[in-house]
């Protein structure tokens, strides 16, 4: 079956692979921090697509990858040359540990050392906060920042004293993913409370039935020592304690995401509020309906990047999101149909997903 979504995926992961490529070649070693703390497929999404993107790139595994505070000493171990990227699974700003978060401690315990913040949403609940970011980077020599949407570009722009730059989230490194078997549903729900402002869940369902699912919460099983892992990473010359680290890492971060692929496999349609669940659905060809409220960062980072995607159609409300769904293609047959009315992917014509299709909600 065609894939809706591969022309926009490649335009993405050609923008990711020319960002990385400016601090890195090949056998350059690299450091990868920030490894996400939670079960979040979404999160663990990032970093697998960033590992993947810098081992294209260098051809080598990291010299070393850590997400506590305690690896942080470590890097002074590392060759000096080594860029350190920090993964951007998370927002910046309501850090997780305040001042004591991994990534001001980077900027000030190593400021000679080149540092890029993989893109990330800038969102800061207060003016403290973000003096304090200003001043953490500003000090800092060699700090280059990524954003992945409109809003946290403008912001970062303004404030932050080093190079700014926009990208997608790392997720889309990943490259094109395939469904599992599963129970066939007409409409799954992806969705997370986040505040007042948000759609009502309980209104949606009632509109268009489906289960719920947040997804945040895989067997801890998954984050166990694997003995593939040892064996991929001698496949890969790869010795040293480190490299067995950062080898069990990437497999962690992938067989979370495969458990959150196993959770979409099934739905003909997905209904979600999460940035994550769209691109996997994107990676995985999968029509869906991001729903978030006006001048959402959901909403402005798939404006930015993802918006003339077939796969995608967004509403701010419960009302909105029939009319949504009814606008997304449906296959049939092993061909794609949009309002009953087969697409046309002939080779020659223009892609379809570079074509703008906005929303009229």
């Amino acid at each position: 079956m065609i894939h809706l979504g591969e022309v926009i995926i490649q335009r993405l992961q050609e923008k990711l692979n020319k960002s990385v490529r400016k601090f890195v070649g090949r056998e350059q070693p690299y450091i990868i921090m920030d490894f996400p703390s939670n079960k979040d497929p979404g999160h663990h999404a990032s970093w697998l697509g960033l590992a993947k993107i810098l081992q294209d790139a260098t051809g080598r595994l990291p010299v070393l990858t850590g997400g506590s505070i305690q690896s942080i000493d470590k890097i002074k171990y590392t060759p000096t040359d080594a860029p350190i990227f920090i993964c951007g699974w998370n927002d910046f700003g309501n850090v997780r540990a305040g001042r004591d978060d991994i990534r001001y401690r980077l900027a000030c315990k190593y400021p000679d050392r080149t540092i890029i913040q993989m893109p990330q949403t800038l969102d800061f609940a207060n003016d403290a906060l973000m003096e304090y970011a200003k001043r953490t980077i500003g000090r800092h020599r060699k700090f280059f920042f990524m954003t992945r949407d409109e809003q946290s570009f403008e912001l970062a722009k303004a404030n932050f004293d080093c190079d700014v730059e926009a990208g997608p989230d790392t997720a889309f490194g990943i490259d094109l993913l395939k469904p599992f078997e599963a129970d066939p549903l007409r409409a799954l729900y992806v969705m997370q409370p986040f505040g007042e402002d948000d759609i009502d869940i309980a209104e949606a369902r009632a509109i268009v039935d489906g289960p719920l699912t947040n997804w945040i919460n895989g067997p801890d099983r998954l984050s166990r020592p694997h003995m593939s892992t040892f064996l991929k990473a001698t496949m890969r010359r790869s010795f040293s304690r480190s490299e067995m680290v950062a080898q069990h890492h990437e497999d962690v971060a992938a067989r979370y995401v495969d458990y959150g692929v196993k959770m979409l496999s099934g739905a003909q349609r997905i209904i979600t509020n999460r940035l994550h669940a769209h691109i996997l659905c994107l990676l995985l060809n999968k029509p869906h309906v991001a729903v978030a409220r006006n001048g959402s960062k959901l909403h402005d980072f798939i404006s930015s990047w993802t918006g003339d995607s077939l796969l995608v159609e967004k509403a701010t409300n419960a009302s909105e999101l029939l009319a949504a769904m009814s606008r997304l293609p449906y296959e049939m047959n092993g061909a794609w149909y949009k309002s009953s009315r087969p697409i046309d992917l002939r080779p020659g014509l223009p892609a379809p997903d570079l074509v703008p299709h906005p929303s009229i909600v």
